[in-house]
This record gives C-alpha cells, sequence and structure tokens, in this order.
C-alpha cells in the first residue's frame, strides 16, 4: 500500500504492518469522533512516526498514486475533521 503523509512524502507499507496502523488508525479516528484534541495530537503523531518507520520511503521525484493520505503532522481537530469524512475505517 502506498501512503503519503502531507508534506512528509510517500512511503510503502507492506505485510504486518498494514494491520499494526489499521489498529492505529482506528485510534485516531475514535478520537476525532470524540472530540478528544489531546488524544487526536498524539495518535496522529504515533501514525506518523509508524509509517515513516515501518514505511519505505519513495523518492520524492517518483509519484504513485497514493492509496491512503495521512494528514500533516501539525493538522489540528477541525482540518482533521473534513479530511477523514471519507476515510475508510478499514485499510485492507
Amino acid at each position: 500500500m502506498i501512503i503519503r503523509v502531507l508534506t512528509q512524502g510517500q512511503y510503502k507499507l507492506e505485510g504486518s504492518s498494514l494491520a499494526e496502523l489499521d489498529a492505529m488508525d482506528d485510534s485516531l479516528l475514535d478520537a476525532i469522533t470524540a472530540g478528544d484534541e489531546a488524544q487526536f495530537a498524539k495518535c496522529l503523531q504515533e501514525v506518523v512516526r509508524f509509517v515513516e518507520s515501518r514505511g519505505t520511503k519513495l523518492p520524492d521525484d517518483e509519484l504513485v498514486e497514493s492509496d491512503l493520505i495521512i494528514p500533516a503532522p501539525d493538522t489540528n481537530m477541525e482540518e482533521a475533521r473534513e479530511l477523514f469524512a471519507v476515510y475508510p475505517r478499514e485499510l485492507t
């Protein structure tokens, strides 16, 4: 799966890492639903760090259609609500 982290680039993530990301992503969506800004910020940072550490970064000059887009690490709750309006609950 190709994942774009806005302002950070694209990463290829495969295998069991996708299931782990899916669980982390659910926590992020739950924080948005609950309106818990502190939990949202914490979860977003965890998701971004996970993708950056587990994924293989694609070269910046290689543009591939992304399967999933994760907001920039400094995204606030209001921006996230708009971005996640049509976000898939299940990644796999």
